[in-house]
């Protein structure tokens, strides 16, 4: 306010006239009616306002060399915004891969289930196959000893026909004969029988040792095979790494992006939050 006083006095007095004659006007109190003086106040109030506005302007021009950054910047912003959209087309593949991962896995882990299913199956047919194998294998030791006993009852009674044989009956020869030729006819088929079952009970032994064998390596097989809550723990741990995957493909994003789109990245990476926490 004391500045438009001043201005004021000068303009009452004149720009003329010697020092003397400006001293006096100096020294001429000025008097304001009451509407001049909020008509000042409002004038001052106005020129504050003028003057904070072209301060506001001033800070609002851009630098000099602003004209020689634009070409620079908008190529940044384009190389960035072209690295963002290859980082989002890996998102959509890696997501793609590992929803894809997941059911080879699950299908894989499925028929693992049922190919153990089917093996314990089957070892318990070989298991059933091998006991009757071995009862039948004892019932032909079995018989085998029986026909040894008759052979050696045959046996010692030739030899008490030897024995007991008359050099003077004719007809006692004769039945002598016969009964010899009897007993060696029923030891020749006994013998026959003996080596058959023999035979039979080598057959029976070598199918009971391959059975073994395969009960054997049906096991070894059963063993080497994952366990289902072992196919899904292995499964759990490659989702969670896939997942990690993703996340750090997204915080790669960020470092290809420049200051002057960073409003838009933000709508883009908060989108990229939720679609990768809604697949988790």
């Amino acid at each position: 306010m004391a500045g438009l006083l001043a201005w004021a006095a000068d303009v009452v007095g004149g720009h003329g006239g010697n020092n003397s004659q400006e001293d006096d006007v100096d020294n001429i109190p000025l008097i304001f009616s009451p509407d001049q003086q909020k008509y000042v106040q409002e004038l001052e109030r106005k020129a504050s306002s003028l003057t904070r506005l072209i301060q506001d302007l001033r800070l609002r021009l851009p630098p000099p060399d602003i004209s020689q950054r634009l070409p620079h910047l908008h190529a940044h912003s384009l190389a960035s915004n072209a690295a963002l959209a290859l980082q989002l087309n890996s998102h959509s593949a890696t997501r793609e891969q590992a929803q894809s991962r997941e059911e080879t896995l699950q299908q894989e882990n499925a028929a693992y289930e049922k190919a153990i299913s089917n093996c314990e199956n089957k070892m318990q047919e070989k298991v059933q196959e091998a006991d009757t194998l071995r009862s039948k294998l004892k019932e032909m030791d079995d018989i085998e000893k029986s026909l040894k006993a008759e052979l050696e009852n045959a046996q010692a009674a030739l030899d008490v026909s030897h024995s007991g044989k008359s050099a003077d009956s004719v007809v006692e020869s004769t039945v002598g004969a016969e009964n010899e030729a009897s007993i060696e006819a029923s030891k020749s088929a006994m013998l026959d029988k003996l080596e058959k079952k023999k035979k039979e009970s080598s057959s029976i032994e070598e199918t009971v040792q391959d059975l073994e064998n395969k009960w054997e390596n049906i096991q070894n097989k059963a063993l080497k095979q994952p366990s289902p809550a072992q196919r899904e723990k292995a499964l759990d741990k490659q989702l969670h790494s896939l997942i990690e995957q993703l996340a750090a493909k997204q915080l790669s994003a960020i470092d290809h992006i420049p200051q002057v789109g960073c409003s838009q990245f933000m709508i883009i990476a908060e989108a990229l939050g939720h679609w990768i926490f809604g697949f988790a």
